[in-house]
């Protein structure tokens, strides 16, 4: 019965739109051995996706080779369909939305407002636009009272909130999130799980990198176990 109910369950994923597919890939950092080897993956929308490993097992590298950040040595990499090779940095990030390890390497503006509005300034969003979804994420995250503060003079966990906030703010349909509870206390981890919970169900598609086994058994409706660059696991809860 078990088996039955996995398949219907993988049957039901299969069924839905493929947001991002991994043919083939392979990437090794300049002459070193391969870091990712020949993987083969699928990713679909409204589905949330959390990936397990020992640190060094390349979970992190696959992150960013999913967003474009690396480009592997082999193989192929399609974004809703699209060769993500192809496509520019804007376009990958109008419909991908990617939130670092550690939130300093995207951090670079003036003042927390700034830098959530900043991805809507550079599309092109009208200013009303702009304020409202800046207020909103503001308040979500509780930031308000930091909307003038200078991001990298703020805390660990203060960090992690503005990076998640400018993630969010462009609406993303796929989410790659790589720790993000960590410097986060249990009030804004419930908080991230309520709003992960919502953009699932308006049909958001997340793979979420993480160590805390709570936040993995509240989000987690597909388990990829990565080890030595490869996806020994591959499970449907």
């Amino acid at each position: 019965m078990a088996c039955c109910v996995c398949r219907l369950e993988r049957q039901a994923q299969m069924n839905k739109a493929i947001a991002i597919e991994a043919r083939n890939l392979s990437f090794a950092y300049q002459t070193k051995i391969n870091i990712i080897k020949h993987l083969n993956l699928s990713l679909y929308k409204g589905e949330t996706v959390v990936l397990l490993g020992a640190n060094g097992g390349g979970k992190t590298t696959l992150g960013k080779l999913l967003t474009g950040i690396l480009k592997p040595s082999s193989g192929e990499l399609l974004l809703f369909g699209e060769n993500l090779s192809m496509l520019p940095l804007f376009k990958i990030g109008q419909k991908l939305g990617y939130s670092f390890q550690n939130p300093v390497q995207q951090l670079f503006t003036v003042s927390v407002e700034e830098e959530i509005a900043f991805g809507l300034k550079y599309r092109g969003a009208n200013a009303e636009e702009i304020s409202r979804v800046t207020e909103q994420l503001m308040k979500l995250f509780e930031i308000e009272h930091l909307r003038d503060a200078f991001p990298l003079n703020l805390s660990w966990g203060e960090k992690r909130r503005v990076v998640l906030a400018s993630c969010l703010a462009l609406q993303p349909e796929y989410l790659i999130l790589d720790e993000p509870t960590t410097g986060l206390d249990q009030k804004r981890i419930d908080i991230l799980n309520r709003v992960l919970n919502n953009l699932r169900q308006e049909g958001v598609g997340m793979l979420l990198i993480s160590h805390n086994q709570s936040f993995v058994r509240e989000n987690a409706q597909r388990i990829l176990r990565m080890e030595k660059g490869a996806i020994v696991d591959d499970l449907y809860l």
